[in-house]
């Protein structure tokens, strides 16, 4: 038996914001709820939450970046402090939610998660944008796009998001996503993980081995392959064009490093596996919303 939808009104299409490097939001008492996602820049994101008898209980903090969706709640306070160094762009979406349905006390939602944690919930806000450049929108579609947003914000399992990375992890993501995006998926030195991380390289391996079991050298190596088993199963592209793609020079190295990862080197792997799940080896590792992350960042480069 399935839970009971929420039932909601969206107040307008989701809508864009523009913020020069330092600038500042808020406080803002909020009437309604609010979900929003960084697009460029980032924000450091300060909430009081208060009860329903108007009793400050806490204030905490998030840093929002992009790949992060924030679900802001009705009855609080916030406040946002914008990238000092960089202009920042959001979206967001302002909605009134009429019947809570299966989805609980707003108090127990999360108010941070990854996009790509699940990654349908990045999907979602891709088409949410896409629906608020369309001249005359289905009537109801914003309003049911948006009750399945934050369905999937406050249902989906919870797992290591990136908003839970350590810093240093976060760290290194940002810039190996910057470097994906411009120049396509390539390896990245250890000494300059270690510079984006902000730690010495013995210490960036060693927090990687106790958080994912694997060094950050190898973890982009998955990652890698993992985008060129996804185009071993669903293009014509030959094995060295894969290869090429993925940042591997040599496809000797290439395959072999993949049959290493899967079992299998690329041509049996694309006769035989087409059913087979190609983010499996990074899942296995944990490595699944790094993953996401940086895959989408090379797909936009």
């Amino acid at each position: 038996m399935t839970s009971r939808p929420p039932v909601i009104s969206v107040n307008s299409l989701v809508q864009l914001a523009d913020y020069a490097p330092g600038a500042t939001y808020g406080p803002r008492w909020l009437q309604n709820f609010e979900l929003l996602w960084i697009l460029h820049g980032s924000a450091l994101w300060r909430t009081e939450v208060y009860d329903d008898a108007g009793v400050r209980q806490a204030t905490v903090e998030h840093e929002l970046r992009p790949g992060t969706v924030a679900l802001a709640r009705r009855g609080n306070r916030d406040a946002y402090i914008w990238d000092c160094d960089h202009p920042s762009r959001h979206a967001y979406v302002h909605f009134q939610i009429e019947d809570f349905g299966g989805l609980g006390d707003p108090p127990s939602w999360p108010s941070v998660r990854s996009m790509s944690d699940p990654g349908l919930l990045g999907e979602l806000c891709s088409y949410a944008l896409d629906l608020a450049g369309v001249p005359s929108p289905v009537r109801g579609l914003s309003d049911r796009l948006v009750t399945t947003m934050l369905e999937v914000f406050v249902r989906a399992p919870g797992g290591p998001s990136r908003a839970e990375m350590p810093d240093a992890v976060r760290r290194l993501v940002d810039h190996v996503a910057t470097v994906w995006a411009r120049s396509g998926p390539r390896i990245v030195s250890v000494p300059e993980l270690a510079a984006a991380a902000n730690l010495s390289a013995g210490h960036l391996h060693r927090l990687f081995r106790e958080q994912y079991a694997c060094g950050p050298a190898y973890a982009l190596d998955l990652i890698r392959l993992a985008r060129a088993a996804t185009a071993l199963l669903r293009t014509n592209a030959t094995i060295g064009e894969i290869a090429a793609d993925c940042g591997y020079s040599n496809p000797y190295h290439f395959s072999r490093r993949f049959a290493l990862a899967y079992g299998d080197p690329p041509g049996t792997f694309r006769r035989r596996r087409q059913l087979s799940d190609p983010l499996a080896p990074v899942r296995a590792a944990g490595l699944l919303p790094l993953a996401r992350r940086l895959l989408e960042a090379a797909r936009n480069g």
